[in-house]
């Protein structure tokens, strides 16, 4: 329905508020419904600034996906209502005063982006990522669940852990955006695929109808730590992962190693034979020369002996043995 058409008592039937919830807001229809019918003209525009950050987020290698929207003239209508009532749990003393000419800079939610990742270790990445990206308006703050284990060590400095009375755990970040003719604040909110179904499922279930059904409650946080310890298994099976490739990637490097210390050996074990062999054929010749040297020794005896009467015959045959010898020499 057009904001333009809704009445009063349609708008707090269709939303659930009471009557006593309405006396005690701060604000009067002629006002809260000014801020409709402003917002609800500027939701064609805001949702091209949402998907523009939608577009960026989704570039970052850790984000397995990415969800938006723009909150609806209704809902903004009710929150609006819900924070303006004085001695309740969702009052905030900024909303007192607002108008349509101020509630874009008072409400950070107007457009919401969900990061989504598959990994809780992946969530310090992608804030990284987001923080190159744009200059937060406000501090960002980690949400978690009362008797979480603490992790405001492995934190940056900049980001407050804070726990979230409904279990909810996510980083939310409030980003401010001049792509239209007024400013315009972007919250993101960077959480598991886990968490946010858990999320989805309390927000349907535990809204509007049981938020105070004491056996629901107690099962949606019971649900809420089981989805805590799916995220803890999930990081811790991907370390193992990790240490099982390290572990394959060492065994192939000891196999690789054992292989070309292998082929060392045989390749020593090769040079051994042909040394063996070289020794080998050294000795051959050398006894060969040692029988050629005798020989020499016996023929010069002979040629001694025969010195007067052969004497060119034992020359030749003396020239002869030599270049024997220098062609053994020569092998």
């Amino acid at each position: 329905m057009s904001i333009a058409l809704l009445t009063e008592d349609e708008f707090l039937y269709q939303n659930r508020i009471s009557q006593q919830q309405w006396q005690a807001s701060q604000i009067t229809w002629a006002t809260l419904k000014a801020i409709g019918l402003c917002h609800e003209k500027r939701t064609e525009a805001l949702n091209v600034t949402a998907e523009s950050y939608a577009r960026i987020i989704q570039q970052c290698s850790h984000v397995h996906s990415v969800r938006w929207r723009v909150k609806k003239p209704q809902h903004l209508m009710e929150k609006i209502v819900r924070k303006t009532q004085p001695h309740s749990a969702t009052f905030k003393a900024k909303y007192l005063g607002i108008n349509q000419y101020n509630y874009d800079a008072i409400v950070t939610d107007l457009i919401g982006v969900r990061a989504l990742h598959l990994f809780k270790d992946d969530g310090l990445a992608i804030h990284d990522y987001l923080m190159s990206k744009w200059q937060y308006e406000e501090p960002p703050v980690y949400y978690v669940r009362n008797g979480d284990d603490d992790v405001s060590a492995e934190l940056p400095a900049d980001i407050q852990v804070k726990i979230h009375p409904a279990g909810y755990r996510s980083l939310h970040y409030v980003f401010g955006s001049e792509l239209q003719q007024r400013p315009i604040f972007t919250e993101v909110q960077v959480r598991t695929i886990f968490e946010e179904a858990w999320t989805e499922i309390d927000h349907k279930i535990r809204y509007p109808n049981f938020s105070t059904d004491a056996e629901i409650c107690s099962f949606l946080l019971i649900f809420n730590r089981l989805v805590g310890s799916a995220d803890e298994m999930g990081s811790f099976v991907r370390q193992l992962a990790v240490e099982a490739t390290q572990r394959q990637q060492t065994l192939m490097a000891l196999s690789n190693g054992t292989e070309t210390n292998a082929s060392d050996v045989e390749t020593l074990f090769q040079r051994l034979e042909e040394q063996s062999e070289k020794q080998h054929n050294s000795q051959l010749v050398i006894d060969q020369l040692r029988l050629q040297v005798m020989q020499l020794q016996t023929d010069k005896k002979a040629l001694q002996q025969s010195i007067n009467a052969n004497i060119l015959t034992s020359v030749a045959t003396v020239s002869q043995r030599y270049c024997k010898a220098s062609e053994l020499l020569d092998k």
